[in-house]
Parts: C-alpha cells; sequence; structure tokens
C-alpha cells in the first residue's frame, strides 16, 4: 500500500480560506515588467488575475476597478507593491479601512505590506495615520488662510497676473503709441511681453 504523501501548503494557501485575486499594471512601454508581475502573482496561488497597461496620465483602471469588484469577504488581494494601486496615503488608508470591515486581507509581493490578522490593531493604526493626515492638512489650511490675510492687509497681490506699477503701464502706451515695437518695449522696460500684450489689450477694452 502506498503512503500519501500530503502536499505542503503555499504561504497564501495557509493565509487565506477565500479566492486569491492578483492584479497587476504597468505602463504601455513596460510590457516585460507586466509579465514579470503576472508571473510572481501566479506563483504565489492567484487564482484570478487582472492585469492592464496604462498611459502615465490615465487614471481609470478599468481591470482594477474589476479585481475590486471581484473581492469579497474571506478573500485575499495580491499585487507587487503598494503603487500599483494606490495614488497616495489617504487613498491607500480609506482603502485599507474598507477591506477590514469587509474582511478582505492585501498583501505585496515586495513583502512591504501584509494584513490578514490583527485586524482590529491594523484598523486602529490606520485611523491614527488618517488623523494625522487632517492634522496636516488643516495645519496647511491654516498657514495659507494666514499668508493670504497677511497678503492682504499689506496690499500684495494674491496671485493671479503680476501686478506693474502704474508708471510702467503708461510708459508701454505711450511707447506703443509712438510706434515702437513689442521687443523694444520690453527691452526698455524689462516686461515680458505677456505682461506688455495684456496691458495694450487691457487699454484698449477700455
Amino acid at each position: 500500500m502506498k503512503r500519501k504523501i500530503k502536499r505542503k501548503l503555499l504561504l497564501s494557501e495557509k493565509v487565506s480560506k477565500g479566492i486569491i485575486i492578483g492584479y497587476a499594471r504597468s505602463i504601455k512601454t513596460e510590457i516585460d515588467e507586466l509579465n514579470t508581475q503576472i508571473q510572481a502573482l501566479k506563483h504565489y496561488g492567484c487564482k484570478m488575475i487582472f492585469s492592464e497597461t496604462l498611459s502615465i496620465n490615465e487614471e481609470i483602471k478599468p481591470e482594477l476597478n474589476k479585481a475590486l469588484n471581484a473581492l469579497s469577504a474571506g478573500d485575499q488581494f495580491v499585487i507587487s507593491s503598494l503603487d500599483i494601486v494606490f495614488r497616495s496615503r489617504n487613498e491607500f488608508i480609506t482603502k485599507m479601512n474598507e477591506f477590514l470591515k469587509k474582511g478582505i486581507s492585501i498583501k505585496t509581493l515586495s513583502g512591504f505590506f501584509s494584513i490578514s490578522s490583527s485586524s482590529e490593531i491594523i484598523s486602529c493604526v490606520l485611523n491614527i495615520l488618517n488623523e494625522i493626515d487632517c492634522l496636516e492638512r488643516k495645519n496647511s489650511d491654516e498657514k495659507r488662510k494666514i499668508i493670504n490675510i497677511n497678503r492682504f492687509i499689506s496690499g500684495d497681490n494674491l496671485g493671479g497676473r503680476p501686478k506693474i506699477s502704474d508708471l510702467k503701464e503708461k510708459l508701454v502706451l505711450r511707447l506703443r503709441n509712438e510706434g515702437y515695437s513689442y521687443r523694444s518695449i520690453r527691452s526698455q522696460t524689462g516686461l515680458a511681453l505677456s505682461t506688455i500684450r495684456r496691458v495694450i489689450l487691457d487699454s484698449e477694452v477700455k
């Protein structure tokens, strides 16, 4: 009678009792990188793999949305690294909290990040990070308000086009009326051509 040898479980099989879903992404010029990710996901034990190539500036990721919609409680989401999916720390924190509430675990093949247990502790850490993000945003907004108030009080121009003195405006208009070209006016006043054009156009509207 032959002895039955029990197959050693993969790490991924030990961690998750649900489906292991992988996602791979690269820019359109890096197909080899995409194939490398897919092979790594297969080796890890992913039963479903969603992949796509996108341009650098493309924000909509159809295959990523399909992968996220396919996940349910007990499943594990596997990616090569966090930047494949998340664009910012705030987006990462938000999505991680959603995963924890739904009972979905996530792992990066780089080994940098993995959640599959102690969800209460991880949720607490994520909430702390989220509060720190809110604190930083509020402090930045407060500093921006103070700067704008000080600039308003001092009479500085609040953004937009740089303001020039009335004397220079009059000089630009006088030189133009005398028949000088835009480039000649620029050399005499030191103003940018765009500023000179704006001054002349504004005077014509008036």
